[in-house]
């Protein structure tokens, strides 16, 4: 296990991204693990054959959308990944972190439900964190409302971000750290 200055030095450099995995999605897994893969091309797998379906929005009652993230993982298993341009991604949108089904996106998302080009993010030098929804077929959500096609939106640690039916959290390096190990001493406790 690694000790929280080591993690913080490995995955601190940009905010994360925690996408809840439901049991069973192994095309959204698939999809997370090769565009995280360090060689990346080569292990996306080829376009899903199927177009954006339509789904009902959930209704809000459904969720506490400010559940703290440490909740979130007890709940649920997610894939965290680094919110920042990859290598090999779509060069539209430089300043962008673009979100999709496509395998030329910067976070992979294979669902029905996402749109091959669905939302981006922008983080800023000081690591403030934007979204904005690219006009997708089934929306983006910031806890629970819906985002206004194309407009940009601040999102907060622990913001739940909902892409179609796919969940996703964000969060830095040393909030995810000290959510999973709760009884280990944090850098600002120091």
């Amino acid at each position: 296990m690694l000790d929280l200055l080591t993690f913080v030095g490995r995955y601190g450099d940009a905010p994360l991204l925690l996408v809840r995995l439901s049991a069973g999605d192994t095309e959204l897994e698939l999809g997370l693990t090769a565009a995280a893969s360090s060689s990346r091309r080569s292990k996306v797998a080829k376009p899903l054959p199927f177009r954006t379906k339509h789904q009902s929005a959930p209704p809000a009652s459904d969720r506490d959308w400010r559940a703290s993230l440490e909740q979130l993982l007890k709940k649920h298993a997610h894939f965290a990944l680094p919110l920042r341009k990859r290598e090999g991604s779509d060069t539209v949108l430089m300043g962008h972190i673009s979100v999709g089904r496509a395998h030329n996106k910067d976070v992979v998302l294979r669902h029905s439900t996402i749109s091959k080009f669905h939302a981006w993010f922008e983080v800023e030098p000081t690591d403030d964190v934007y979204v904005t929804d690219a006009g997708s077929t089934n929306l983006s959500r910031l806890n629970g409302q819906p985002l206004e096609p194309r407009v940009r939106t601040a999102v907060g640690p622990g913001d739940v971000v909902r892409f179609g039916a796919v969940e996703a959290a964000v969060c830095s390096a040393e909030a995810l750290w000290s959510c999973v190990n709760p009884d280990r001493e944090s850098v600002s406790a120091r």
